[in-house]
């Protein structure tokens, strides 16, 4: 969206300041695989386990929402490893750094590649009770 300036009266647009803010949204589909770098056990009284990976290189806009599915992909099948609890987008460095809490009875460790949808297609109402 560009600024616009008043001078001597006179709206006048200029470019945006932040260029990042014109970025596209991700296709539908588009992966954002990162490396699993932290793992919790209730860091706060209440807690449940989680765990944390970030990676860079975004040149889309991301559309991650909390609950949103956290997969791994083992032979050719992504498998739901988890779902997202906390996502931090930098703009400024193009990173995006994901929380997420596991499915029950899956082991995620430091060290595993994981991924989520940048941008997950909506989910059909009659559907939406299923997640």
């Amino acid at each position: 969206m560009a600024a616009v300036l008043i001078v001597a009266g006179n709206a006048v647009s200029a470019p945006a300041a932040d260029a990042q803010a014109s970025l596209q949204l991700a296709p539908h589909g588009t992966r954002f695989e990162f490396e699993v770098t932290e793992s919790h056990d209730s860091e706060y009284l209440g807690d449940t386990p989680s765990h944390v990976g970030r990676d860079g290189g975004l040149t889309v806009r991301p559309n991650v929402a909390l609950g949103d599915a956290v997969y791994r992909t083992a032979g050719t099948e992504p498998r739901i490893v988890g779902r997202v609890t906390r996502v931090e987008w930098n703009r400024v460095s193009g990173s995006l750094e994901v929380e997420f809490d596991p499915e029950p009875f899956v082991r995620v460790a430091v060290g595993d590649e994981v991924w989520v949808d940048l941008n997950p297609k909506p989910v059909p109402p009659d559907a939406a009770g299923d997640r």
